[in-house]
C-alpha cells in the first residue's frame, strides 16, 4: 500500500511573500528558509550572500554571508499558511525570481488536488515533483499517464521548456526566455504550461 505522497510546488508570490520578493536580487535564489511564529506575528529568516539586495532585518553576519528576519502578521494568506491550513505544513521552503519552491507530505492524491486547487485560487502554482512512498513489500507504484491528453501546442510547450532547462533549480532558463523561443507572450506561455500541468494531475490524481 503506498504510504503517502512527498510533493514540491512553486509558487510565485512576490507581492505574498518577503523572501520571494528578496530572491528575485539574490543570484541563484536563497535556501534554508526557516520560519516560525510568535505572538501571531510570522518569522522568516533566510541568508544571502554579502552585498546581495535583500529585505528585512539583519541579525548574524560573517565575512561571507548576512541572515535577515522578517516580520508579517499571521492571516495574510501566504503560501505557507495556505499549505498549513489544509493539514501540510511545508517540510523546506526555498525560493528563487520571486518564487516560493515549498515542499510538503500529503496522505493522498486528493490532499495533493485539494493544496493545488487552494494555492491555485491566489497564486501561478507549478508542480515540480511527486513521489509516492512505499512499503518495503512493494516495489513499485507506476502510473501511466496517457500523452494524448495533451494538445499538440501544449506537448510542444512542455518538451521546450524541459529541454531549455525551465524545471531544473536553478533554472537554466527563464519563463521570458522559453516565451521568446516559442514565439508567444510569457502570459500565454504561463496559460499554456499550467493547462498541462492540470491535464496531467487529472491523470495522476484522479478524484
Amino acid at each position: 500500500m503506498t504510504e503517502g505522497l512527498r510533493v514540491e510546488v512553486a509558487v510565485a508570490c512576490p507581492s505574498h511573500c518577503p523572501v520571494a520578493a528578496a530572491s528575485v536580487d539574490v543570484d541563484g535564489g536563497i535556501d534554508h528558509v526557516s520560519r516560525a511564529v510568535v505572538d501571531g506575528q510570522r518569522l522568516d529568516e533566510y541568508r544571502v550572500p554579502r552585498g546581495a539586495e535583500a529585505v528585512g532585518t539583519p541579525v548574524f553576519e560573517t565575512d561571507d554571508e548576512v541572515v535577515y528576519r522578517t516580520t508579517q502578521p499571521c492571516e495574510l494568506g501566504c503560501p505557507c499558511e495556505r499549505l498549513e491550513a489544509v493539514g501540510c505544513p511545508p517540510t523546506s521552503v526555498r525560493a528563487v525570481d520571486g518564487e516560493l519552491v515549498v515542499a510538503f507530505h500529503a496522505p493522498d492524491r486528493a490532499t495533493v488536488r485539494q493544496v493545488v486547487a487552494t494555492l491555485d485560487e491566489a497564486f501561478d502554482v507549478e508542480l515540480r515533483r511527486l513521489v509516492a512512498g512505499e512499503r518495503r513489500t512493494r516495489r513499485t507504484d507506476t502510473t501511466v499517464v496517457d500523452r494524448t491528453r495533451l494538445t499538440d501546442r501544449q506537448r510542444e510547450v512542455v518538451e521546450t521548456a524541459y529541454r531549455m532547462g525551465y524545471f531544473e533549480y536553478p533554472r537554466d532558463a527563464s519563463a521570458e526566455t522559453v516565451a521568446t523561443r516559442l514565439g508567444v507572450s510569457s502570459s500565454a506561455f504561463a496559460e499554456t504550461l499550467r493547462a498541462a500541468e492540470r491535464a496531467v494531475l487529472d491523470e495522476f490524481l484522479p478524484s
